[in-house]
């Protein structure tokens, strides 16, 4: 059974170490989706928590030096294999199809993103924070 997404990505996150860029760029690339895909469009359950799988895996390849990125298997593991690392390239290929293999994300495609919503990205990292702050006081 899967947690609540929020739940879902900041364990991800937590676990994968990943750097703030491929963030970012994996929420660009989720952005890009959203708005291509039709009003009436709907998946399973799950399809969220897919979707965010396969954006992090795309942007952690398309961005990583050689041999750093994550690997299927990587991430399943981080699921704690909720998803196998055959379901996960299934689930980047279809990702990468849907996204029309857009991966180039350059400055404009960044300034765009944060001018929309930076303000709660921002508000998100600093709630963390002060979480972070209080467990570690108590």
């Amino acid at each position: 059974m899967l947690p609540p997404l929020d739940e879902f990505i900041a364990n991800l996150f937590k676990r994968s170490q990943l750097p703030p860029c491929i963030c970012l760029v994996s929420l660009i690339y989720l952005q890009r989706l959203k708005t291509s895909l039709p009003r009436h469009a709907r998946g399973d359950l799950d399809t969220p928590y897919r979707l965010f799988l396969a954006a992090i895996l795309t942007a952690s390849k398309f961005m990583a030096e050689a041999g750093s990125a994550l690997t299927s298997q990587a991430i399943a593991e981080m699921t704690d294999h909720v998803y196998t690392p055959k379901d996960i390239n299934l689930m980047e290929r279809s990702f990468l199809g849907l996204i029309k293999y857009d991966l180039f994300v350059n400055v404009e495609a960044i300034k765009d993103y944060l001018a929309l919503h930076g303000r709660l990205l921002e508000m998100d990292l600093i709630e963390h924070v002060m979480e972070q702050q209080q467990q570690q006081s108590m």
